[in-house]
């Protein structure tokens, strides 16, 4: 949004507050006016309050400070500037909020520029502001917004005059203390934005009147400073499209994560039944064999069964009757009857009964699925139970 909502605080909450809406994109005052206290903001807010908020404060609130460095400044040197500066403060240096500015080098020295403003301060403007409903998304010095000019420049405000001597000399001054101010300071000239009093005698250069906010906020582009750093910086908004999903992102996580746990744990329970099936096997062919060194398990079955005439033949029995002991068990209630091996065909024939017709048609689509021929036999029920004959072969 090119439009924002400059709001310029005093220091108390009594104080009269101005307001202007920018358009950035043209430089145009959309809207500007007056209210009376901070209690007032919630009001404006209903009105001009849909906008990105700059608050200006009062210059004669934040002390700006330029602070000489040996070296580079490190994370530990800035660390230190609160100390670097405590002799320099009345109030206890914890009480006291320091923001950073530029860094700039001059003769081979570094200067930092801090400003320096009272913590409760900036808790009371931030507070007067998100009461209300403002979202702000800067704070800073008015006077500061003051153009650049080759001889000071000055505007009228809410009964103080916003001066900018430099880069990183600004003030605001009571109307009360004006005069006195320009006699201390004994500037020889000045540029002022406003009209001037016929009372002071001052050298001075009028330039065209304009509408004071309407000033800084042509400046606002030019100056990168803000009061809003560390704790103070605008929380980022969250995407209203992730709000309205999260729950629904949150859900769908948690369901995947209930999924892979509940895969996990059927992994580890079919490790533990193989397992198993291994130390079984392992003992009884040590109980058949005591005394042998077990070093490859079915490698040395198959030694056995080659030793005693039962090698290729028998390791295919073997390998269909282990098969179809595992697809009994699966689809149970089904009772082999009988078994016969031919091994010149390499198949295997039994008889079975089983309770329904449908475990017949679960085994030999099992069977199937793992890679055997099957066919299978006319069925016969005698009312108690159904039975059949399956006759059983490796594809290869």
């Amino acid at each position: 949004m090119s439009e924002q909502l400059i709001i310029r605080l005093g220091s108390r909450a009594g104080d009269t507050i101005s307001w202007l809406v920018w358009a950035s994109h043209n430089a145009e005052v959309i809207a500007s006016g007056e209210i009376g206290h901070a209690d007032e903001l919630a009001d404006l807010a209903e009105r001009v309050g849909n906008r990105p908020v700059v608050a200006l404060v009062p210059a004669s609130d934040v002390v700006l400070k330029q602070v000489s460095l040996p070296t580079r400044p490190t994370r530990q040197i800035l660390q230190a500037l609160p100390y670097m500066l405590e002799d320099e403060q009345a109030e206890d240096i914890d009480q006291l909020w320091l923001a950073l500015g530029d860094l700039e080098q001059q003769e081979g020295q570094y200067q930092q520029h801090v400003a320096v403003v009272k913590r409760a301060r900036m808790d009371d403007w931030l507070s007067w502001l998100q009461q209300a409903g403002f979202k702000v998304v800067r704070m800073l010095p008015d006077a500061l917004l003051l153009p650049d000019n080759p001889l000071p420049a000055c505007i009228e405000l809410n009964n103080q005059w916003l001066i900018k001597q430099g880069v990183w000399q600004a003030s605001a001054i009571d109307s009360s203390w004006w005069p006195q101010y320009l006699a201390l300071a004994a500037l020889p000239n000045i540029a002022s934005y406003s009209p001037w009093p016929a009372d002071i005698m001052q050298s001075q250069q009028n330039m065209e009147p304009e509408l004071p906010l309407a000033l800084l906020a042509r400046q606002l582009p030019q100056i990168n400073f803000t009061l809003l750093q560390g704790p103070y910086a605008p929380k980022r908004q969250s995407n209203k499209y992730w709000q309205q999903w999260r729950s629904t992102v949150v859900l769908a996580a948690s369901c995947f994560g209930l999924f892979l746990l509940v895969q996990s744990f059927a992994i580890w329970q079919l490790d533990r039944q193989l397992t198993q099936v291994q130390q079984n096997s392992l003992a009884e062919y040590q109980q058949a064999f005591p005394g042998e060194t077990i070093v490859n398990l079915s490698r040395q079955i198959e030694q056995k069964l080659a030793t005693v005439g039962m090698g290729s033949e028998s390791a295919g029995f073997l390998t269909l009757l282990n098969a179809l002991q595992r697809h009994l068990a699966e689809v149970g209630d089904i009772n082999v009857d009988s078994l016969r091996f031919d091994a010149a065909r390499t198949e295997l024939r039994f008889s079975a009964n089983a309770g329904g017709f449908q475990n017949f048609e679960r085994l030999k689509t099992a069977l199937e699925g793992a890679g055997y021929v099957i066919e299978q036999g006319a069925l016969s029920n005698d009312g108690a139970r159904v039975q059949g004959t399956v006759v059983m072969r490796s594809r290869a």
